[in-house]
């Protein structure tokens, strides 16, 4: 007795092989792009998800998510990530007007610590910048006085001595925060 085996042709079904290679690329096709889409908006919009804590009267509360902006038990307003050097910062000799090129030449010498700082310019809330170090790794410091200010005052203060970034954000809060 003779067994019928199937011939192999072009028109046979392509093997597990060829389709789990081909839904690999698909996925990859998807994939990048969403994640150059939505993947920063995701990293800058970082939170901390809800936990139960004890309110003043004993009782158990829903604790509200810390957001970008919101003071953390460190005294910071965002979690530092990303570069924390000047390998960005624009050319301070670029500029011609001596107070804008000051705070570039500033942004050169303290990066780690305004790297820590959050920026009440608001640039972060349209998805731009995470810290006030990232306001001068493009023109956005260039026409801003916020952006100018808080690293004029990380400066002063780490000439003074002051090395905690809380404390830093503490005076840049004073200064620029919004009142009320």
């Amino acid at each position: 007795m003779k067994r019928h085996t199937p011939e192999k042709n072009a028109s046979a079904k392509p093997s597990r092989r060829a389709l789990l290679h081909l839904l690999f690329l698909l996925a990859l096709v998807v994939a990048v792009p969403a994640a150059m889409v939505w993947g920063p908006s995701l990293v800058r919009h970082e939170t901390v998800s809800s936990a139960k804590v004890t309110g003043p009267s004993g009782q158990l509360q829903q604790a509200t998510a810390w957001h970008v902006g919101m003071l953390r038990p460190d005294g910071l307003r965002i979690i530092p990530g990303g570069r924390s050097d000047a390998s960005h910062v624009l050319n301070p000799n670029q500029f011609t007007d001596k107070d804008v090129r000051h705070a570039y030449w500033v942004a050169t010498q303290i990066p780690a610590v305004l790297n820590k700082l959050y920026c009440w310019c608001g640039c972060e809330n349209r998805g731009v910048h995470r810290s006030n170090l990232q306001c001068f790794e493009d023109e956005m410091a260039v026409t801003c006085p916020v952006c100018q200010g808080t690293a004029e005052i990380a400066y002063q203060m780490t000439q003074a001595g002051v090395q905690d970034a809380g404390r830093i954000q503490a005076a840049v809060d004073a200064k620029w925060a919004p009142k009320g």
